[in-house]
């Protein structure tokens, strides 16, 4: 066994697993043998470069070539798909709504600041909203999820609303730029408490209980949490909304409410077809 901080070791373990002499790396990776033995044997360090190219060319998983590099005195590499050589890696805002439209349950799109950004139409039908006149007929803050949560026709809706606040609460204290308060918010927060203040003023003394006792959420690339949503005409359904970064370097992220039982996707499927009904006696002519 290998020392935690062994690297060189484990350089030699990684070799030897994959049958290569010495020799045969120093070929490889274009450096002499002599190089590889003294890398081996601690007698010398490579730079950066050099033992980048090694963990590279014995196939280490990123999580071991970093370790390698960190445990060598060097940065780790912060990301598998650097975007200078992988630029269709994150999603642009334009593939957004495109992507969101294949999936069958509800999915939306939401920036760091939890601005809606897209939906597709499940979720569309689920809120009984048009995401077109939305999008033309709100201000940025009006979008935030935050400021929607005190208008009745969500607030009714979620029957486990105090959690739902609970996540934009934890989202809104954990910014990484500058976590908002209620003491003394941002010029754009105070927009954003005015807006939930006009949905129901009654909401604004549950908001500041869930905002005291809240800690901001710790920052993770793929994280969950619950909604119970009833219909008023095909009642309760219950989904585990799970977000998924769409793009780090824009701020985007997938919300997607998956069913988690036949009752909620019966139940979905029925709100859709209810809401293309609806659409469909808009768009047909007077009279027909």
């Amino acid at each position: 066994m290998t020392e935690p901080h062994d690297w060189q070791a484990r350089l030699r373990e990684a070799r030897r697993e994959l049958g290569l002499s010495q020799h045969a790396l120093a070929r490889l990776t274009r450096l002499s043998a002599e190089t590889i033995r003294a890398y081996e044997a601690r007698r010398r360090r490579p730079t950066k470069a050099h033992l980048e190219s090694l963990v590279d060319v014995l196939g280490l998983p990123p999580r071991d070539a970093n370790r390698i590099l960190s445990d060598a005195g060097y940065s780790p590499r912060e990301k598998v798909f650097p975007v200078e050589r992988f630029t269709s890696y994150y999603f642009s805002e334009d593939e957004l709504q495109a992507y969101v439209d294949r999936q069958p349950w509800p999915e939306f799109v939401l920036n760091q600041l939890t601005e809606l950004v897209a939906a597709n139409a499940a979720a569309q039908a689920l809120w009984g909203i048009d995401l077109v006149h939305e999008l033309a007929s709100r201000s940025r803050a009006q979008l935030n999820m935050l400021a929607v949560a005190s208008q009745h026709r969500f607030a009714d809706l979620i029957l486990n609303w105090e959690d739902a606040v609970r996540v934009l609460v934890a989202v809104s204290k954990g910014q990484p730029r500058s976590a908002e308060s209620l003491e003394d918010p941002s010029a754009y927060f105070s927009e954003v408490l005015a807006e939930f203040a006009k949905g129901d003023p009654a909401f604004l003394p549950r908001l500041a209980t869930i905002w005291e006792r809240t800690p901001a959420r710790e920052a993770k690339c793929h994280w969950s949490y619950p909604i119970v949503w009833c219909d008023p005409e095909f009642g309760e359904m219950r989904f585990s909304g799970v977000v998924s970064t769409a793009s780090e370097t824009d701020g985007f992220g997938f919300n997607s409410w998956i069913p988690l039982d036949a009752r909620t996707w019966e139940a979905l499927e029925r709100v859709k077809q209810r809401h293309d009904c609806a659409n469909e006696r808009r768009r047909a002519p007077d009279g027909i």
